[in-house]
């Protein structure tokens, strides 16, 4: 997922006009320059906190490092928000617990919602998910898939890791749910007129 930070026309022109009616038009890109880049430090920190609100996902799992800003420059005065992740397996990734005697593995993705056992109905069996190491010492939540066997043992059916929502959809999800695009703009506007009051008072 990209996010885009970037001064729209109304802005550049209205800062234009009133910078170079005093003079100083020559300080108009360093203004829109900090006022872009402070928006989108913000918003970096904000994605990344209202996305480890909205879904149980680990620290370990979604750092803040792994929203990646490119910041602007006065030739190019836009920043990006870069989060870049695979699907991420549910018991490293999100809350889990381990299956029991008679449930499987279960999971929460969601802060909101509860704890699920992770089980599928194919005609009259039931596919409980289960903790597992494979050889590499890989540890993670498998289930059986029906109808699919073993390269190894062609008698057992396959299994495979059940993933849940990648960083970068959990974020962009949540970037769409909470209207961060209007928020970003009004922070942006915040810090545009913070630096060229700084301007015009100096």
């Amino acid at each position: 997922m990209i996010m885009i930070i970037e001064p729209y026309p109304a802005a550049i022109n209205a800062i234009e006009r009133q910078l170079t009616e005093m003079g100083k038009e020559s300080r108009i890109k360093d203004v829109l320059k900090k006022a872009v880049n402070e928006t989108a430090s913000a918003g970096k920190e904000r994605i990344h906190k209202e996305t480890k609100e909205m879904y149980t996902i680990k620290s370990g799992a979604f750092k803040k490092s792994d929203v990646i800003k490119k910041a602007p420059t006065s030739s190019h005065l836009v920043a990006t928000l870069t989060i870049r992740g695979e699907p991420i397996g549910v018991r490293k990734g999100y809350q889990s617990r381990t299956n029991g005697k008679r449930k499987g593995a279960s999971a929460m993705v969601l802060r909101s919602g509860e704890m699920k056992e992770l089980k599928i109905n194919v005609g009259n069996s039931v596919y409980k998910a289960f903790v597992a190491t494979m050889k590499n010492g890989h540890k993670e939540i498998f289930q059986r898939v029906p109808g699919e066997k073993m390269k190894s043992n062609h008698k057992r059916e396959a299994i495979k890791e059940i993933v849940s929502l990648s960083k970068s959809k959990a974020a962009e999800i949540v970037y769409q749910r909470n209207g961060l695009y209007t928020e970003f703009q009004a922070e942006f506007i915040f810090r545009l007129l913070k630096h060229m009051n700084a301007v015009i008072g100096g």
